[in-house]
């Protein structure tokens, strides 16, 4: 069945003279002749029919004797790029890192874009491809000559490199000659650089148009249009007033989308870190998708400098990237995705403000999925080519979402709220446990919209039947909150996926449009938040207790704190008795919530036999922090089934020995028994 997505209108290549204005964001628009192109999707393919011709893609370019499509679907897969002739024949596919800030010559000869790792220049005849340094400031020429800005900041143009002690905007060619377009001036090459023009205010756009080049002077709120039919004349043909800034400040962050309304529901489409495959890619989505109307503004969370301001394919990918120091070392900042281009407020190196409005929402045709993708960034450099990493999750610093819905858990496997099954795969009765298996829980949330997300953070704990209210292992599974490497191999994310979902016939886990199905392996972990190759070795031991029957409780919690609880009664069976001593030295010293914030609650097991029982709080240097009193704690709770155990549960604030708050960061609990050092546990405090 073809679903019908979207309806874009397309430049055709022959134009006839159209009016030129300014739109009410200060950037030039034009009335001209154009022809439609219908988007839609089938079996999971995405399509697009123009002149009666039906290309595989999601973003059309026009090129001399055919088309260039691009199918783009996220930050951290491959763009497929594809050229048909002009009857519909397909010429060329090839895959690439990412197509980014891709455009066309002039005369539709050449196409040229950075792919993550170089510039490339394609010759859309000869279907050859030729490599440059990476860039995203270019420009190509008629005859497949680029232009460009390289890392140091020089203009590089035919094997010659020129220097501007001013951050370079723009790279353009008119009358074949590169224009170099700084914030208040404009450059020629011809044997050196000469200067055209220069502006007291900012030069905020610059559009060549039926070979007449167009400028965009933008003097606090008022643009001012002026047209340069030659080098001697300049006409003034349009202004406008237009305020971009509120300069609303806030801590933490309100959403991009109605920035600071309180409480508001914001309907989410896409979680972070959640599964996602559309058609063979699979990935982790690399940010929160608000949903939001077509054309709605988006603002600034957080004040900051402009890094990028790129496409990663065509017209619905174009995004900001804002760091929060002006700086050319690794930071931090935030990623708003899916704009409109000519929309967008500001350039690279503007300084904005939580609040500033930064542009609006692209119509996203794909089931009524117009939204903000929405990323915290990390990164260097003096601008930023998208090769950054997403770090943390933006989701739960959003304090004006008003969302009362905790997760929803489902049944694994029939009626077994739970699956249980060994490394080898088989999946075992959960009536007769025994020896090493992994846990794999099924939920999902909802906020405030018809999508299934994934949640924020989940954990188990072992209570026995007979005292279900005493815990005697308690486990923190992870928290959606890892890093994600957009642009690279992959190679991060692909142990996160498959580390934290299963992917097999019984349990697979999808994300898509249609379906969505998160299955988590909840013992694939160590106890803390980061996710590494090691977590995947992590498996659950039945034979560490006695045999008889327990609840396994799982825990899930949505970026919001609302929380879900659910268990399930099995039995274990691997022929030990519960005065066996099987425990004797497995402390299972454990904290949860892990990461907390203010307080997390420490438990461990000790032979009874033990004198002397210390538990002592150190930081990441080896400094004591604070000696946690147990002697209060002692047989807190009583395991029945566990006689040889004295069992220990206590809570740390998160103060040092002077009740202080500490800061955030890692710390370790380290248990002692009788003198000796017998077990120690990570704990992140994050506030």
């Amino acid at each position: 069945m073809k679903k019908k997505l979207l309806v874009l209108l397309v430049l055709c290549n022959t134009i006839l003279f159209a009016d030129v204005s300014l739109n009410k964001y200060g950037h030039i628009e034009r009335s001209e002749p154009q022809s439609s192109a219908e988007y839609f999707m089938e079996n999971e393919e995405y399509y697009i029919d123009i002149e009666e011709k039906t290309l595989i893609g999601n973003s059309l370019f026009e090129i001399e004797n055919g088309y260039l499509t691009l199918i783009t679907i996220e930050e951290n897969i491959p763009t497929w790029l594809r050229i048909y002739n002009k009857n519909g024949n397909l010429l060329l596919t090839k895959e690439f890192r990412k197509v980014i800030n891709l455009s066309i010559s002039e005369n539709g000869k050449f196409a040229i874009f950075f792919d993550g790792g170089n510039v490339q220049v394609l010759n859309n005849s000869t279907l050859q491809l030729n490599a440059f340094p990476r860039s995203v400031i270019f420009d190509v020429n008629n005859f497949g000559e680029p232009i460009l800005v390289d890392d140091n900041g020089n203009i590089v143009f035919k094997d010659r490199s020129y220097s501007l002690n001013a951050n370079i905007r723009k790279v353009i060619f008119h009358n074949e000659f590169p224009l170099v377009i700084t914030k208040n001036s404009i450059f020629r090459i011809r044997e050196n650089l000469e200067k055209l023009y220069t502006s007291e205010n900012e030069i905020f756009e610059i559009r060549i148009i039926e070979n007449i080049l167009y400028i965009v002077i933008k003097n606090n709120s008022t643009y001012k249009l002026l047209k340069f039919p030659d080098q001697k004349n300049i006409e003034k043909i349009d202004e406008i007033r237009f305020n971009k800034a509120s300069h609303r400040t806030h801590e933490p962050i309100y959403s991009p989308l109605n920035y600071g309304a309180p409480n508001y529901p914001f309907p989410v489409g896409n979680s972070y870190g959640e599964i996602q495959q559309y058609g063979t890619l699979l990935y982790l989505h690399p940010g929160v998708d608000f949903l939001g109307d077509d054309f709605q503004e988006v603002y600034a969370v957080h004040d900051g400098f402009v890094k990028a301001v790129l496409t990663t394919g065509g017209d619905p990918y174009w995004r900001i990237a804002i760091a929060n120091e002006d700086v050319s070392t690794e930071t931090e900042g935030y990623l708003y995705a899916h704009l409109n281009q000519a929309s967008i407020t500001v350039n690279v190196g503007d300084e904005v403000y939580a609040g500033d409005l930064l542009g609006t929402l692209y119509p996203w045709g794909w089931y009524d999925f117009t939204h903000i993708h929405f990323a915290r960034l990390q990164d260097e450099g003096a601008q930023w080519y998208g090769n950054w990493w997403t770090i943390d999750n933006p989701h739960i610093d959003v304090t004006n979402i008003q969302d009362t819905i905790p997760p929803t858990f489902e049944n694994v496997i029939d009626n077994d709220l739970f699956a249980f099954r060994t490394n080898s795969g088989t999946y075992l009765d959960p009536n007769d446990l025994s020896g090493e298996f992994d846990i794999i829980a099924k939920c999902h949330d909802i906020e405030n919209s018809d999508w299934r997300i994934d949640i924020w953070d989940i954990g188990f704990s072992l209570h026995p039947a007979n005292d279900p209210d005493s815990t005697i292992y308690e486990q923190f599974s992870f928290a959606f909150d890892m890093p994600i490497d957009t642009y690279f191999s992959n190679y991060w994310t692909d142990i996160v996926l498959y580390t934290i979902y299963s992917r097999d016939a019984t349990c697979y886990s999808i994300g898509n449009y249609d379906v969505r199905e998160y299955y988590h392996i909840i013992t694939n972990s160590n106890g803390d938040s980061l996710i590494t190759e090691d977590d995947a070795d992590e498996i659950f031991d039945s034979a560490q207790f006695p045999d008889g029957n327990y609840y396994f409780k799982v825990t899930a919690r949505d970026a919001s704190m609302n929380a879900t609880a659910d268990s399930m009664l099995v039995m274990f069976y691997n022929g030990n008795s519960a005065d066996d001593g099987v425990l004797e030295n497995n402390f299972l010293l454990q904290n949860y919530p892990n990461p907390f914030n203010p307080s997390t609650t420490i438990s461990f097991s000790v032979p009874q036999t033990s004198l002397f029982v210390t538990l002592e709080i150190y930081n990441l240097k080896g400094q004591k922090v604070k000696t946690l009193d147990i002697l209060e704690c002692i047989n807190c709770f009583d395991a029945k089934a566990m006689e040889s155990l004295s069992h220990y549960s206590i809570t740390w604030d998160g103060t040092d020995k002077n009740n202080q708050p500490v800061s955030t960061g890692i710390y370790f609990s380290n248990l002692q028994i009788d003198g000796k050092n017998v077990a120690s546990k990570k704990m992140i405090l994050l506030k």
